[in-house]
């Protein structure tokens, strides 16, 4: 029979170490357990950022309508019936192609006569002349008569040249408001537009004189663009007026749209357009400055216009920002609440100019994207299946 092994002294430090470094893992599994549980959000829904220290831009954002650079509303300067259209909305139409005519018979008719009354005239300054008897004074007037008949004429010949209806500018047609046989008033005229001028875009033409007036009231009867040169026709508010000034940079985004263009700050209003008792809004034009981008006169857009750059300010993400009494905290991520002074908005981020150091640790929201459920599709490749057709009857 074996007798038991004796336990060497040797045996029960090594008992003694293992239990030791087994008590050393524990505590430093714990120590390591606490200290995660401080550096982690102590609600769901958050995550631990960092304060920085960067160069921002400051920004206005504007809301406008998109418009040509360059516009020709045309419209009948004198009145008839509409003869021909020659020309379809989306032709290329060259600087006094025709575009459309009147009826010009009695203009013709007109003209004949003026011509005639201005040779007769002619005839009778003649015979004044060739009399003895005649005075200066009755040459004079004989004279007169003469320079009136030609007026006569070369105002006959301008209303004659009227009734052919021609384009100003090279561009395409974008609007076309008469029918052959449509009854003009002959009030219209012809006026082009540029940038920063007072035309309008496509959803609100009107025949516009030379003197700027309105003519006829009317819509313009044939409307032709230059459709790779356009501008953003926006509003600003009177806070940020100040900030902004010609030549700025911008970026227009058309609504609806992911297509982002770049542009420049060309106008920007000093006198309000705002009605009585609303708030005052001042009109900015950016021009765009990307030819080769394909936008559509009328349509609305979004810019951003980056009116200055601040070097070495601390931002935190704004959803770092709690408001606790009224006043703008931040959470560290042991639970402390601190108050800071806020600053300037850049995009996503808020300057702290109190309370905070660059590189300490706050808790901030995540943001949640919420995804809509996607619509039912009928059709072979859709959720539902089509209806079957009607039978006939």
């Amino acid at each position: 029979m074996n007798e038991p092994r004796q336990r060497t002294p040797w045996s029960r430090r090594r008992v003694a170490l293992v239990a030791a470094l087994a008590l050393l893992a524990v505590a430093a599994a714990a120590v390591l357990v606490i200290w995660n549980s401080g550096r982690s959000a102590a609600e769901p829904g958050t995550q631990v950022v960092r304060a920085m220290m960067s160069d921002e831009t400051t920004t206005v954002s504007l809301a406008g309508v998109l418009a040509p650079q360059q516009q020709a509303n045309v419209s009948f300067a004198v009145p008839g019936t509409v003869r021909t259209i020659d020309v379809k909305v989306g032709d290329e139409v060259t600087v006094d192609q025709p575009l459309a005519s009147v009826e010009d018979r009695d203009l013709r008719n007109a003209l004949t006569l003026a011509e005639a009354q201005a040779t007769a005239a002619r005839a009778q300054l003649q015979t004044v002349r060739d009399s003895d008897r005649a005075t200066s004074g009755q040459i004079a007037a004989a004279r007169a008569q003469v320079e009136s008949a030609d007026a006569g004429v070369a105002q006959a010949r301008d209303r004659l040249d009227d009734a052919l209806l021609t384009s100003p500018l090279a561009g395409v047609v974008a609007a076309i408001s008469i029918e052959v046989g449509d009854q003009v008033s002959g009030t219209g005229s012809v006026a082009t537009g540029s940038l920063g001028s007072s035309l309008g875009g496509l959803s609100g033409m009107a025949g516009i004189g030379s003197t700027g007036q309105v003519s006829g009231g009317g819509a313009a009867h044939i409307v032709v663009v230059v459709p790779d040169a356009w501008k953003l026709e926006a509003k600003v508010g009177t806070a940020d007026l100040p900030l902004l000034a010609p030549g700025q940079p911008a970026i227009v985004t058309p609504t609806g749209t992911s297509q982002h263009v770049s542009a420049t700050v060309d106008t920007v209003g000093i006198v309000a357009e705002a009605a009585s008792g609303q708030a005052a809004t001042f009109p900015v034009t950016l021009k765009v400055t990307d030819a080769s981008a394909t936008l559509f006169s009328g349509a609305n857009a979004d810019a951003v216009v980056t009116t200055g750059t601040v070097t070495d300010v601390l931002t935190v993400p704004a959803e770092a920002i709690w408001i606790a009494d009224g006043r703008p905290t931040v959470r560290r991520p042991s639970g402390e609440a601190v108050e800071v002074t806020t600053g300037r908005r850049f995009g996503e981020r808020i300057e702290i100019t109190t309370g905070l150091a660059e590189g300490e640790e706050v808790v901030a929201r995540q943001s949640v994207v919420v995804t809509a459920p996607a619509r039912p599709q009928f059709g072979p490749n859709g959720t539902i299946a089509s209806p079957d057709p009607t039978p006939g009857r």
